[in-house]
């Protein structure tokens, strides 16, 4: 009993840096993108706003998007991987 649990935590830990190393680029990836999408807009004349407040407006919708909820996704498909295994280790 106290290896699987001891497995159980093991996995935990390293399904919570896959998932903070995914966050943490997801994060910079959008908020390149925005100062990129400020640039050429800015280039236009379309902004007059100032880039800081553009990006933090941005990261605002980000945060409230589907995109980040579906990061969890690195918890939850390994355990259900994992469930179905142990499954059919049990019952076949």
């Amino acid at each position: 009993m106290f290896p699987i649990i001891r497995n159980f935590i093991i996995v935990f830990i390293l399904l919570s840096i896959a998932y903070a190393i995914l966050s943490f680029t997801a994060r910079i990836r959008q908020q390149a993108s925005l100062k990129a999408e400020y640039k050429s807009q800015s280039k236009i004349k379309q902004i007059t706003e100032e880039e800081d407040v553009f990006v933090a407006r941005g990261m605002k919708r980000y945060n409230r998007s589907y995109k980040p909820k579906l990061i969890l996704g690195v918890y939850v498909i390994p355990g259900l991987i994992m469930g179905f295994l142990i499954y059919l280790a049990q019952y076949t």
